[in-house]
Formats: structure tokens, sequence, C-alpha cells
């Protein structure tokens, strides 16, 4: 391998970690679209009138 294919994965490990953090700090927030939601039916957010 060369120099830049270590420098492609360097790049893909930070996107990875980056990911992982963001989506274990936003997990439980809500976005209030609930009709695109894999989670609807376990929500706790007050409904709509």
């Amino acid at each position: 391998m060369q120099i830049a294919d270590y420098i492609i994965l360097a790049i893909i490990a930070v996107l990875v970690v980056l990911a992982v953090r963001y989506s274990l700090k936003h997990k439980h927030s809500c976005c209030g679209d609930c009709s695109q939601c894999a989670q609807c039916r376990s929500c706790d957010r007050p409904q709509k009138k």
C-alpha cells in the first residue's frame, strides 16, 4: 500500500468515528416528523392535536 491509501483509510476511519459519536449523542432526539421515523410507535413525544 502506498501513502495515499493510508491517508484515505485514515480519513474514512475519522468519518466513521464522527458518525458513531454523532449518532450516540443524538440517540434520543426527535425531529418531529414521525411519518418517516422507524421508532414512531415507541416515541413518547406528545401528539399534535
